[in-house]
């Protein structure tokens, strides 16, 4: 198949990540795949942080620079992945920069809409959903894509549900998104003392910061020696307290020696389209303790591979932490059979599931 995706950026996020990956993998399975994106990203319209007219100026203007100073010096656009398909930057999101193909998929609402108003005869149209991503533009134009005539694909079951319920569509999925265990495991688990905790930032709210912080400061109560470990694709907005371990946009071998250092990987999050960081962490051995989110149900089993608490309850993932900070058995027997179970969700089984999806399989 003749397959194009599009991508409202090519910036380091999950929602990113995860199509470049499918992208990769089914050239590797002989389909002719290329990847479109846009000059300017359309969430630059929509970021609340973006609403000052010079700083909007000023954030297209570095980003213009960055991509021409990197084509001057011969550099790949993408420089955070190694990408195996054509990556092709097109002027603006309009009909007339999609090549024909025998299916285009859209990654998010901005470029679902920019599919929407194309013609049919570009190729069988196809929607990934990722998230309810109403915390990245108007409600109102979210919901609308939700409801446009094209192929629907969610990758977590609380997506299908809502699709199902809020919406009333027929979608297919969940497509689970993969872990590369090529690059992340860990052959030579170490238990450390004092425990190392992981955890993401971000500076979106929802993905609860504030609450693993919280929830970390009450642990530590009970456990004054615990280290906290976070990583993050962007510098910390406000400052971190003094005894946090940060470390700045980890790739690779890298971003896998972070996770393979902590013993307990702690998910804060209100919401997530699945969740990928804690897959990952889990197939580096760390223990999970984590909000309801995402995709959790559909790759962790509750008590059995990850300790599971209510989203915006920084007291009941404090709880779970403090559990396993408490019983070295329990956090070997979470860390363990978390790895094991993590084991299945690979990126080949993916894309295999997604292939099949684009060829009208169920």
């Amino acid at each position: 198949m003749r397959i194009t995706f599009l991508l409202p950026f090519i910036f380091l996020t999950g929602g990113i990540k995860a199509p470049l990956e499918y992208a990769n993998h089914l050239c590797e399975l002989g389909h002719q795949v290329i990847v479109i994106y846009p000059r300017r990203s359309p969430y630059l319209r929509w970021d609340p942080k973006m609403q000052g007219a010079v700083k909007r100026i000023t954030t297209i203007w570095r980003r213009e620079m960055r991509y021409w100073v990197w084509r001057l010096l011969g550099q790949p656009e993408l420089r955070w992945m190694k990408l195996m398909v054509p990556l092709i930057r097109v002027p603006a999101l309009s009909a007339n920069h999609i090549p024909s193909s025998d299916v285009v998929v859209a990654v998010d609402w901005t470029t679902a809409r920019w599919l929407g108003d194309c013609d049919p005869s570009k190729g069988r149209q196809f929607y990934l959903i990722q998230h309810y991503e109403t915390w990245s533009g108007p409600s109102d134009r979210v919901d609308a894509t939700w409801q446009l005539p094209m192929g629907k694909i969610v990758v977590s079951s609380w997506l299908k549900d809502l699709a199902e319920k809020k919406f009333g569509q027929e979608v297919l999925g969940p497509l689970i998104p993969g872990v590369d265990s090529r690059c992340f495991y860990n052959d030579h688990k170490i238990y450390h003392i004092p425990r190392r905790v992981g955890m993401l930032y971000h500076d979106l709210a929802w993905k609860g910061v504030a609450d693993g912080l919280r929830a970390f400061r009450i642990a530590r109560q009970k456990h004054p020696d615990i280290q906290l470990v976070m990583y993050g694709a962007e510098h910390p907005e406000t400052d971190l307290p003094d005894y946090v371990e940060f470390h700045f946009k980890l790739l690779g071998a890298r971003l896998r020696k972070v996770y393979c250092s902590c013993d307990i990987w702690l998910c804060p999050s209100w919401m997530e389209g699945a969740g990928m960081p804690s897959m990952e962490a889990m197939a580096c051995k760390c223990a999970l303790v984590t909000t309801d989110v995402g995709a959790v149900r559909d790759y962790a089993v509750p008590e059995e591979t990850a300790l599971i608490s209510p989203p915006r309850d920084p007291e009941a993932l404090a709880r779970n932490l403090i559990r396993l900070l408490d019983d070295e058995e329990e956090l070997q027997r979470i860390s363990l059979a978390g790895y094991k179970n993590i084991r299945e969700f690979t990126w080949e089984r993916s894309t295999r599931q997604l292939e099949r999806y684009l060829r009208g399989e169920r």
